[in-house]
C-alpha cells in the first residue's frame, strides 16, 4: 500500500546525549506535527565505533555509545554502519592541510567529526529515497541532530508558507549558515543533504572547512533561498 508523507525527518550522526533531550523532540516536533494534521516517518541513520567511544571535540570522554538510545526517538527507519569503515576510506589530505598554518584550519580531528555527520545525514537521506522507490510519496524533509535540546515548539506558521526554501533557525551562524537542522522540499533537500559530494573541492578552492561556510557556499551555488525562523535548541554533551 503507498504511503503519502508530509514529512520525513532524518536524525543524523551519533545519538549521545538522546536520552537527555528526546522528549523535547516528542513535544516541540512530533507532536506539533500530529496537532496539525500533518503525517511524518522518523528516520534515523548513526554510527558504531569499535571501542563504543565518544569524542567531545578531539577529547575521548569516559561515556561510551549507548546504542538501545535511538528508540527512544521511536524510528519507523534506522540503520547503523561502522564508522571505522568509512573513515578509513577518507585521503584526509583533500580537507587538511599540513602545510597551512593551525590558525587557519580546524583541527583534523574536528574535520573528520564533520565529515561523518555529513556523510550520516546523506545515509539517512538515501533511507528516505529507498522509501519512496518503494512507491511512496514525501513532500518534504527535515534534518535534525538528535543531540539537540529544542527550547520551542517548531514554528509552523513560519515555514510551511515557505517550503520552497531551505528553512533554518535564526541562530550560531558563525561564518555562514545554522548546519544543524533544516526543513526543506524534496528537491532541495537532495542538494543540501548531500553536500558531502562536493566537499572536497570546496576545501580546494574556498579555504578551510567550516561547517557553516559549507553550508552557505553551497546554498548559495545553487542559488537556494533562506527563510530563518525563530527555533531554538542547544547542544547537550553526553
Amino acid at each position: 500500500m503507498e504511503i503519502e508523507l508530509d514529512f520525513s525527518i532524518i536524525y543524523f550522526g551519533l545519538t549521545r546525549s538522546t536520552k537527555k533531550v528526546y522528549k523535547s523532540h516528542i513535544d516541540h516536533i512530533h507532536n506539533i506535527l500530529k496537532k496539525n494534521n500533518l503525517t511524518y516517518k522518523i528516520f534515523i541513520h548513526t554510527w558504531k565505533t569499535n571501542d563504543d567511544s565518544q569524542y567531545v571535540w578531539e577529547d575521548k570522554i569516559p561515556q561510551k555509545i549507548d546504542y538501545d538510545e535511538y528508540k527512544l526517538l521511536d524510528p519507523d527507519f534506522y540503520k547503523i554502519d561502522r564508522q571505522e569503515d568509512f573513515i578509513e576510506n577518507l585521503d584526509m589530505d583533500k580537507f587538511f592541510y599540513k602545510n597551512v598554518s593551525r590558525s587557519s584550519e580546524w583541527l583534523p580531528g574536528l574535520i573528520k567529526n564533520h565529515l561523518c555527520a555529513l556523510e550520516s545525514m546523506k545515509r539517512g537521506l538515501e533511507m528516505v529515497e529507498d522509501f519512496i522507490k518503494e512507491g511512496n510519496k514525501c513532500k518534504y524533509i527535515m534534518f535534525i541532530r538528535p543531540d539537540v535540546l529544542i527550547n520551542n515548539e517548531l514554528p509552523l506558521s513560519q515555514i510551511l508558507p515557505n517550503l520552497d526554501k531551505i528553512n533554518i533557525p535564526n541562530m550560531d551562524h558563525y561564518e555562514g549558515y545554522n548546519d544543524r537542522f533544516a526543513i526543506t522540499n524534496y528537491e532541495n533537500a537532495i542538494i543540501y543533504g548531500k553536500r558531502i559530494n562536493e566537499i572536497a573541492n570546496f576545501r580546494k578552492t574556498q579555504g578551510r572547512i567550516v561547517s557553516e561556510k559549507y553550508v552557505k557556499f553551497i546554498i548559495d551555488k545553487y542559488n537556494l533561498s533562506v527563510n530563518f525562523i525563530d527555533f531554538n535548541f542547544s547542544i547537550i554533551r553526553p
